[in-house]
């Protein structure tokens, strides 16, 4: 027997299905992820008027069948349009954003946790520039919610702590943070600078507003954008399209 629910969301994608229809993904507050059947969303000029599109944050009233692989979408209400982001770099970060708590969230696995950072982090690229400490806090909250949280304070293989001036080195292979001694002859290791651990572990737990102000030096930021993106590449099914026009808007 299907079971009606009303939950506040965000769209994550849409596309079309046949005529009229839409097939839609959305992260709800409590529900998780769910993929749904919005019927004749095309045409609709009540049921969904500019609701489905990413971005958009959405109260969205559903039925749900217990093992179907798809909810039935009855209606949205709007709650932020998904053109508050239609600036060309706003849009490019929110949707960076977005695909990586797509790929990052299970279907049906709720994690109030990972709403609450999509929505805390889409109201933030709302009032202002996504900074890199801002990005790479971000990145790091969502491994961690997601059940992914990489360890930056001791050395994967022999727990020493990596508080110390020297260097220490990403497994590329096993997205692992290790010592120099633990770092072993022939394997893929990218070294990391002492002060690009202690700025990722300095912001990891920040609120994203205050992550937000934090500045990082050039040098630190562009070594923990490179570290942050081999810990994500370990756990993303596709490569994310948002980063292919994140990187032609910096050109």
């Amino acid at each position: 027997m299907a079971v009606s629910r009303t939950n506040e969301a965000i769209i994550l994608r849409a596309r079309a299905y046949g005529e009229s229809d839409k097939i839609v993904t959305f992260l709800t507050d409590d529900a998780g992820k769910l993929t749904g059947i919005a019927k004749g969303a095309k045409n609709s000029r009540r049921r969904f008027a500019n609701c489905l599109d990413p971005l958009t944050r959405v109260r969205v009233h559903f039925r749900a069948r217990p093992g179907a692989s798809m909810v039935f979408m009855e209606s949205c209400e709007l709650l932020r349009a998904g053109g508050v982001f239609s600036e060309p770099g706003k849009f490019a970060y929110a949707s960076y954003l977005v695909e990586l708590v797509d790929q990052l969230t299970e279907d049906e696995h709720p994690v109030r946790e990972l709403y609450d950072l999509l929505t805390e982090a889409l109201d933030e690229i709302q009032r202002g520039a996504a900074t890199a400490a801002f990005l790479r806090a971000f990145e790091l909250r969502l491994l961690r919610h997601a059940g992914y949280d990489p360890q930056l304070s001791g050395c994967a293989r022999c727990h020493r702590s990596l508080d110390g001036p020297e260097h220490v080195y990403l497994d590329v292979l096993q997205g692992n943070i290790v010592c120099a001694p633990c770092r072993a002859r022939g394997e893929a290791f990218v070294p990391i600078a002492a002060e690009t651990l202690a700025g990722l572990n300095a912001i990891r737990t920040l609120p994203l507003a205050a992550a937000r102000g934090c500045r990082l030096g050039r040098t630190c930021a562009a070594e923990a954008a490179q570290v942050m993106a081999h810990l994500l590449a370990q756990h993303l099914r596709r490569p994310l399209r948002s980063v292919k026009l994140i990187a032609a808007l910096s050109r």
